[in-house]
């Protein structure tokens, strides 16, 4: 990447620039395979499954994870 795409990243607003993140994050994301998640995020994704198994997980819409923020 260069300086000049690097200073236009730089001039969006937080929410344009999350949006960035976002769709570069997908993008790794899809890339990726099961095998390369750290033993430590895999512990943490299983106690969440734990917790959601045992009726004690809470949620968010995803309209209000991005409500909260894109105000940022």
């Amino acid at each position: 990447m260069t300086k000049l795409q690097m200073s236009e990243l730089h001039k969006l607003s937080v929410k344009d620039k999350i949006k960035v993140v976002q769709s570069l994050w997908d993008d790794i994301a899809k890339d990726q395979s099961v095998e390369g998640i750290p033993a430590e995020h895999k512990k943490i994704l299983n106690e969440r499954l734990q917790k959601m198994a045992a009726g004690k997980a809470t949620f968010r819409s995803w309209s209000e994870v991005q409500d909260k923020y894109s105000q940022l």
